[in-house]
């Protein structure tokens, strides 16, 4: 079996080349109780929240794909932290949203059990 570690890192690498399959890793890795929590801004439960979080997210940018740059990450246990920039492009490749954060993930083998993002709210999306 992976690592914690390596399962969150997996989960990003699964993000490209489309948003379609940036969903289709968060469907196969959220279980109906996940909770994924953009700190100050929305709090989902299950793939199917966090789907509609994403479609609205979509909504306000004409976001296609994803990349998440991870600078630095650490493993205790079932935690995995993570430094990163989450970059999000439309169909041209132009960057449109690009976002630096600190995540905690808890990780139940493959599966993403609680997933909290932290950054600057007040620079808004």
């Amino acid at each position: 079996m992976s690592s914690p570690l390596t399962e969150v890192l997996t989960f990003f690498d699964e993000w490209k080349p489309t948003l379609a399959d940036m969903l289709s890793s968060m469907e196969r890795r959220f279980t109906d109780q996940t909770i994924w929590e953009n700190v100050g801004i929305s709090r989902t439960v299950g793939f199917s929240e966090a789907k509609a979080f994403m479609d609205g997210f979509a909504q306000m940018k004409p976001i296609e794909s994803g990349e998440v740059i991870v600078h630095h990450a650490a493993e205790a246990g079932n935690i995995v932290l993570t430094e990163r920039t989450d970059n999000f492009h439309d169909k041209s490749g132009n960057l449109i949203v690009s976002l630096k954060l600190m995540g905690v993930f808890e990780m139940e083998g493959p599966k993403i059990i609680a997933w909290r993002d932290y950054f600057d709210t007040a620079k808004g999306f």
